[in-house]
């Protein structure tokens, strides 16, 4: 069955990062719904999918920047993506497939020993907006503490 992440979704996700201008004209939004809604459990890890995102966005920024990764948003300011944008905006990414997983104690798992690896926002949001109930007290605070200790708060206050 495939994940139920749309082109749209994507696109939306990335558009703060690298543009209208240059979504428009890169196959990127197409082969990261793709590699999303392909995603099984049973066949690749969290990680695994995670390092496919980012290396596609690596490849296709490179390329369609003609490898001086400078692109035109929609404001019309020219910014040059680095590689810590790269992980946010693979970050973002994988945010889309754990929002549309369903909060039962599997996904849980998962996704908290997928956000204490690799320290990824997506999940980390996620486990705090949706799966709550399978938290003790003591262990939502921590959650919260992490995610400030660790993330600049501009990735953070707009849902926590």
């Amino acid at each position: 069955m495939a994940i139920p992440v749309s082109q749209e979704d994507v696109a939306l996700a990335l558009k703060p990062w690298l543009g209208s201008t240059f979504l428009s004209a890169c196959p990127i939004v197409s082969g990261l719904t793709q590699k999303l809604q392909a995603h099984a459990p049973y066949r690749q890890t969290l990680e695994d999918l995670r390092d496919e995102v980012e290396s596609l966005l690596i490849t296709h920024v490179n390329r369609f920047t003609g490898g001086d990764m400078r692109v035109m948003l929609d404001g019309y300011h020219a910014v040059r993506i680095s590689l810590q944008d790269i992980a946010w905006m693979a970050d973002d990414t994988m945010g889309l497939l754990f929002d549309s997983l369903p909060p039962i104690s599997v996904n849980f798992q998962k996704l908290n020993e997928y956000a204490l690896k690799v320290e990824s926002l997506a999940a980390m949001r996620v486990l705090y907006q949706k799966y709550r109930r399978f938290f003790t007290e003591e262990q939502f605070r921590f959650l919260v503490r992490m995610i400030r200790s660790v993330h600049q708060p501009f990735r953070y206050t707009a849902w926590l």
